[in-house]
């Protein structure tokens, strides 16, 4: 009786070990779980901006006039997803590495400050077209470089500003021919030079 009790101890103690250690791990240093590789000031590499466009079938007619405006205009697209110029990311707490604040540094001047929540170490940006609508931009970053995916949604836009400012007479025709021909549009554009412990200070515009 008296050996099977101690089994029975020893047992239990070994049980609430491991529950102390898993404990531990769940509710311990959380930076252990999420690791922020986001922190830091990030620089645009504007050699590394692609975009995607898709092709369906479509009328010859659609298809004749959308081609050469592709053609004619990718590099001008590629010019839209050069900004913003730098982003910088600042963790709030050592406690919470999965929220904190950004900035986005345009060309202009203008910058734009946000706060962002992890998930699945990936950081949602907010990013808006002319008319100010609103888009959420995943990006990820592996503590090298980080990299952001445009949306199909967020490249009309994008698209759709373009072509109000640069082809006003032309412009509705052309969106609608954008829009039946290409079924997705997706952008990827790259930042690196990440810049640890030194975080610019923004003011909100």
């Amino acid at each position: 009786m008296h050996s099977k009790s101690n089994i029975s101890i020893t047992g239990f103690l070994v049980c609430l070990f491991l529950l102390g250690l898993f404990l531990a791990g769940c509710y311990g240093n959380p930076s252990r779980v999420v690791d922020n590789d986001f922190v830091g000031t990030w620089h645009i590499d504007t050699t590394r901006i692609n975009i995607s466009i898709s092709v369906s079938p479509g009328s010859g007619a659609d298809i004749a006039v959308f081609m050469p405006f592709v053609n004619e205009n990718y590099q001008s697209f590629k010019n839209l997803l050069k900004e913003p110029e730098s982003i910088v990311v600042t963790s709030t707490s050592a406690e919470d590495p999965s929220t904190g604040t950004y900035s986005l540094q345009f060309s202009t001047g203008y910058v734009f400050n946000g706060s962002y929540q992890l998930v699945r170490n990936i950081l949602f940006l907010h990013f808006y077209d002319l008319q100010g609508e609103r888009y959420t931009i995943p990006c990820q970053a592996d503590g090298t470089t980080l990299q952001i995916v445009y949306s199909t949604p967020y490249m009309r836009a994008l698209l759709k500003d373009y072509i109000a400012e640069y082809f006003p007479d032309e412009a509705n025709y052309l969106f609608s021919v954008l829009s039946a021909v290409s079924p997705t549009i997706e952008g990827v554009s790259v930042y690196s030079t990440r810049i640890r412990g030194s975080v610019e200070q923004y003011d909100q515009p």
